[in-house]
């Protein structure tokens, strides 16, 4: 099951679980059924992890300005 982060529009809590995409989980601070999944960030790879190529290929054509291959270069 995957790891998803929601937030209750009841209390305003945030929080991870693993649920199946279908489920819909319950606030773990108040009870409330009213969550929301949020959008989750993706972690940013560690230094010498990636190629400036790689970095480029995953913003579409325009490397990150903090790729750690391109330190130094811009």
């Amino acid at each position: 099951m995957p790891l998803f982060a929601y937030r209750c529009n009841d209390c305003a809590h945030e929080f991870e679980t693993l649920s199946r995409f279908d489920e819909t989980p319950a606030c773990p601070s108040c009870g409330g059924a009213h969550v929301e999944r949020q959008l989750s960030l993706i972690a940013r790879p560690a230094a010498g992890g990636e190629s400036g190529e790689t970095c480029a290929a995953m913003t579409g054509g325009a490397p990150c300005p903090s790729c750690p291959a391109l330190a130094g270069q811009m």
